[in-house]
């Protein structure tokens, strides 16, 4: 069996999240023991990657010595089999560069490729590690111009106010090319970019704004901002001084690619200020690009009937689009922090399928504790608005989903993780009670894969995992191995479904350790995991925010 590098986000370029070459199935996923768990000293804020034995994770807020105060990040190289680091790349950054939750570091998948690794931070700033000995072979900043490597813009406004322009997006590796998002929706006065670089230099090949300069005409690829262009452009690149019409838009996620179709699907966030749908610009969708050359192919925005109550605004589009055959027919699914999931057709993007994840009562009916529309203030901790109340008052939306989606092509599903962060006094986390933290779709109607009963319906084979635990919510990733679904929960748990049913096989809520606390239910994660072989990888940030667990688990040699 030749086993199947998880070496970037999700997988693969697609972002399919699937994995056939293991012995992990329904029938052995009982078997899987805890083989390490690993303290590490920093918050891991992503799914690690694992290549040829070797799993490389990123950690934000470092405690490692040589990164005082925690202002810097790490990169970790483990052996699979021992657990134990082989190398590791530290850095350090002002204090003004955090990004705007106060994170230093990094939060993404590193992508490893051709004997390099690749991997956005905080500081805005795209590294390039060399596999073996995880030295720096290049870094070009995006956030600052660095002309050095062609990066004319200077991503820079209100610098020690409000948050610059930072590195979420797991970059997107193939042909010699580099493509990953920079952008920050949080603050007014900053445009948001895609970038395509020389994998090899790190040199810039172009640029795309998914700023909208103007109504009446798409963004060409090589037109920058007047006044965020420092120095001097390359041939074939310009100014404009048009609007934008907003700002924001960033592209949080990883960029989903097609070779095929020579297609970038770029999922994009909120504009600036906040708005229901339809949204201005290339918000709250997937803009759609050549990555060759970076010439506009097409943009798809979620509807304004996909959102569960017409009040909600501050939609992104947090997870990455996922690109499967479907009869025949290449097709992107991309989920909303709104609560639904679209597919759309990958050539004329024209909209098939749109479901709201939610649940309503049996008689369509909003339940009220649902994406709660109140006041979010410790002077009224767990407010309870009638749907009325919550449908007028328009505010973010909690309960949706920033999760990418998980395929299992043999059974024709797929799966994606439901809730939000457990930090505010309003929606923390998840109604739990009558969300699932998971959904589980047939992937050609969207309708639940799994046997349901109940007013409102709920998954019955899983719900001795489900509808347990207060604010557990699914703001992580899932991952399929054969015919097995792994998702990892803010509890902070890992478990593993039946595909086909649902039935729970096998799941740890004993060895990551515990929310924060914070609020209305703390702040710990785990974003999801990574599968090579017969291991599964997945790490956390947990309580106290200065350290964080990576646990490797294996089925036993004779399985």
């Amino acid at each position: 069996m030749t086993t199947q590098n998880w070496w970037m986000f999700h997988g693969d370029p697609s972002h399919t999240g699937e994995v056939t070459t293991s012995n992990i199935n329904s029938t052995t996923a009982a078997k899987l023991q805890l083989a390490q768990s690993i303290n590490v000293q920093g918050s891991i804020l992503s799914t690690p990657a694992i290549v040829d034995g070797f799993l490389y994770v990123g950690l934000a807020n470092s405690h490692t010595p040589g990164v005082p105060s925690a202002n810097g990040g790490t990169m970790l190289k483990i052996g699979l089999a021992s657990g134990q680091t082989v190398a590791q790349y530290n850095w350090e950054i002002d204090l003004n560069e955090r990004d705007s939750h106060g994170f230093a570091g990094m939060g993404c998948t590193p992508a490893v490729a051709d004997g390099k690794v690749y991997f956005s931070a905080f500081d805005g700033g795209l590294y390039c590690l060399n596999a073996a000995d995880m030295t720096l072979l290049w870094k070009t900043q995006l956030r600052w111009d660095d002309p050095a490597h062609k990066q004319p813009i200077r991503n820079v406004r209100n610098y020690t106010q409000a948050p610059q322009a930072a590195g979420w997006s797991s970059p997107v590796v193939a042909n010699g090319k580099l493509w990953v998002g920079i952008g920050e929706g949080e603050n007014p006065d900053l445009f948001s970019f895609v970038y395509c670089l020389d994998a090899n230099t790190g040199d810039v090949i172009w640029i795309y704004s998914t700023c909208k300069y103007t109504a009446d005409a798409d963004n060409k690829p090589n037109v920058l901002p007047a006044d965020f262009v420092v120095g001097e452009l390359q041939p074939g690149f310009s100014l404009t001084t048009d609007g934008p019409i907003t700002k924001g838009s960033s592209v949080w996620s990883s960029i989903a690619y097609d070779a095929e179709l020579d297609s970038l699907f770029c999922a994009t966030g909120n504009p600036v200020p906040d708005s229901a749908l339809p949204s201005a610009g290339y918000s709250n969708g997937v803009l759609v690009i050549a990555g060759s050359n970076g010439a506009f192919k097409g943009f798809v925005q979620f509807p304004p009937e996909s959102s569960y109550r017409p009040s909600d605004i501050d939609v992104d589009v947090g997870g990455s689009p996922t690109i499967f055959m479907r009869n025949g027919k290449k097709v992107v699914g991309i989920g909303c922090k709104n609560g639904s999931y679209m597919i759309f057709d990958a050539q004329t993007f024209a909209i098939l399928n749109v479901r709201q994840m939610l649940p309503y009562m049996n008689n369509g009916e909003q339940i009220a504790s649902v994406d709660p529309h109140g006041p979010d203030t410790s002077s009224d901790p767990n407010p309870s608005p009638t749907n009325a109340e919550s449908n007028q008052l328009q505010a973010e939306n909690f309960h949706g989903t920033y999760s990418t989606a998980a395929l299992c092509s043999t059974q024709q599903k797929l799966f994606i993780g439901l809730g939000g962060n457990n930090y505010h006094f309003v929606s923390a986390g998840i109604d739990y009670l009558n969300t699932p933290f998971m959904r589980a779709l047939d992937w050609n109607t969207l309708a639940d894969a799994w046997p349901m009963a109940g007013d409102p319906q709920k998954y019955t084979n899983a719900g001795t995992a489900m509808y347990q635990n207060p604010a557990e919510s699914g703001i992580s990733v899932p991952a399929v191995v054969n015919d097995v679904v792994f998702m990892a929960t803010t509890q902070v748990a890992l478990y593993a479904f039946s595909a086909t049913d649902g039935t729970v096989l096998w799941s740890d809520m004993n060895n990551f350790g515990g929310q924060t606390m914070g609020f209305n239910g703390g702040y710990g994660y785990c974003m999801g995991p990574a599968i090579w072989g017969d291991y599964v990888v997945a790490g956390a940030l947990v309580a106290g925010r200065d350290g964080g667990v990576l646990n490797i688990y294996k089925l036993p040699s004779s399985t």
